[in-house]
């Protein structure tokens, strides 16, 4: 039996493991295109009958030997941050040769989209400026350079914010490579740096940042660093076409890391990553490729789960790409991961329907708002340990049955969230491991003084 026979008996099973990651990602393009972006469902319309249909054949054509293909020289930008797919752009046209051929196109592919990454990835830094104290190194103007519209941030640049008298909120765009720029900017490599990494569909203005930004330049008297990166122009397209997006902006997300070191004295100890959703898995991605260091920290927001559930680790996010990876759940089986991927991993209210919520969009949005709140002073979330071979019990049954440990003390509650500036490595990782449920309340303030 030859290959291509093999595969198409393959066929049938692989395209019945998929209809529900299918769906799924159908309903995530449903519900939240007009949340995150503004569209209206007309417009969304239009765009399920142009991108819609082809969705499961292109997966099926996946699995046939596939010709070699060439490239458009077009320099129209709705070629930018090419589909893998078949079908899904016209840049792309079936030609003929050898599977050799094939490999190094595909190879080339690879770089383009890596190349289409890079030109299309923006890195915008939110510091407070003004009214801070006399110890604190002060921040320095960074160069007008402006690209697009990519300076209509959450609070756009140099608009005043209130921050309890502690200043201006002012966001800049930093250029990968722009060295003599970065070393004339804000950015303090002497503060803590976050860098929060928005999911599908989002872009500059994605709601997890104003959600995130508030809570973060609160902190210490204002003194952070906080990078948002807009990778918006891979996100914003059909589900399936951004997953593969994934690795190119991971991959040029360690780059910027890496110049970050090597130019401006970025200390990786001072580093967190913070990605929600797809972001979650750009983290994982960028703390596989970094050159100069490893990540210290990454905090993953409900990780999405359609197309990346059977992914291999090298493709996804996973606990070796940083020494300490915190999970939190909130719509597991829907569009968040279901199992553990972390050192830790925290199921809020069993990690599925959140309370207050009544559609899944709701939930999966949950976990970043959770996240904001718990960076507010007293209000991280308590929460109690379960036993991990057991997590299916808690995402289904809704059942935590107490692990068995020698690394706490029995009534030692563990908190999600917070945000861990201070914390020793060697003190994560021996109290915080495993599976940890918590509940919360229905609206804000979500936190209780306990769990259930």
């Amino acid at each position: 039996m030859d290959v291509e026979q093999r595969q198409r008996l393959l066929l049938p099973a692989v395209q019945v493991k998929v209809t529900n990651e299918v769906e799924s990602a159908m309903r995530m393009m449903m519900m939240m295109t007009k949340m995150e972006t503004g569209q209206t469902s007309n417009h969304f319309d239009t765009q399920m009958a142009n991108h819609g249909l082809p969705l499961l054949l292109s997966l099926s054509n996946l699995m046939r030997p596939r010709p070699s293909f060439s490239f458009s020289s077009s320099s129209d930008s709705s070629s930018s941050l090419l589909p893998i797919l078949d079908g899904h752009n016209s840049a792309i046209r079936a030609g003929s040769g050898t599977e050799e051929q094939l490999l190094r196109l595909q190879s080339d592919y690879n770089y383009k989209l890596l190349y289409d990454a890079e030109r299309h990835t923006y890195f915008q830094l939110h510091t407070i400026t003004g009214n801070q104290d006399a110890g604190a190194q002060p921040n320095r103007r960074l160069f007008q350079q402006t690209v697009g519209s990519t300076l209509s941030a959450a609070f756009g640049l140099n608009v005043p914010m209130p921050m309890d008298g502690r200043g201006t909120v002012t966001t800049e765009t930093v250029h990968l490579y722009d060295a003599a720029s970065l070393r004339q900017s804000r950015f303090n490599p002497f503060n803590p740096t976050r860098i929060l990494i928005h999911g599908w569909l989002g872009n500059a203005n994605a709601n997890m940042y104003s959600a995130l930004l508030p809570p973060y330049l609160s902190l210490d008297q204002g003194r952070y660093n906080i990078f948002t990166v807009d990778w918006g122009r891979g996100a914003i397209a059909d589900y399936i076409t951004a997953s593969y997006r994934v690795r190119p902006v991971g991959q040029v997300l360690a780059k910027f890391v890496d110049f970050l070191h090597l130019e401006a004295g970025l200390r990786f100890e001072d580093l967190q990553l913070v990605g929600f959703s797809m972001g979650a898995h750009v983290a994982g991605l960028a703390g596989k490729h970094l050159q100069t260091g490893r990540l210290r920290m990454i905090r993953a927001l409900d990780p999405a789960l359609p197309f990346f559930r059977y992914a291999q680790e090298k493709e996804r996010l996973a606990r070796d790409d940083a020494d300490y990876v915190e999970v939190l759940h909130t719509s597991v089986g829907s569009y968040g991961f279901d199992r553990p991927l972390g050192h830790v991993d925290f199921y809020a209210n069993w990690g599925s329907q959140q309370p207050g919520c009544f559609w899944r969009e709701c939930s999966h949005w949950r976990a970043f708002i959770l996240f904001a709140e718990s960076l507010r002073p007293g209000r991280a979330f308590a929460s109690r340990g379960c036993a991990v071979s057991e997590w299916q019990q808690l995402t289904r049954f809704q059942r935590c049955r107490p692990r068995e440990t020698t690394q706490t003390e029995p009534d030692q509650r563990v908190s999600m969230g917070g945000d861990l500036a201070n914390a020793s490595m060697d003190q994560l990782l021996a109290t915080r491991q495993g599976v940890y449920y918590f509940a919360t309340n229905d609206r804000s303030p979500y936190g209780m003084s306990g769990t259930k």
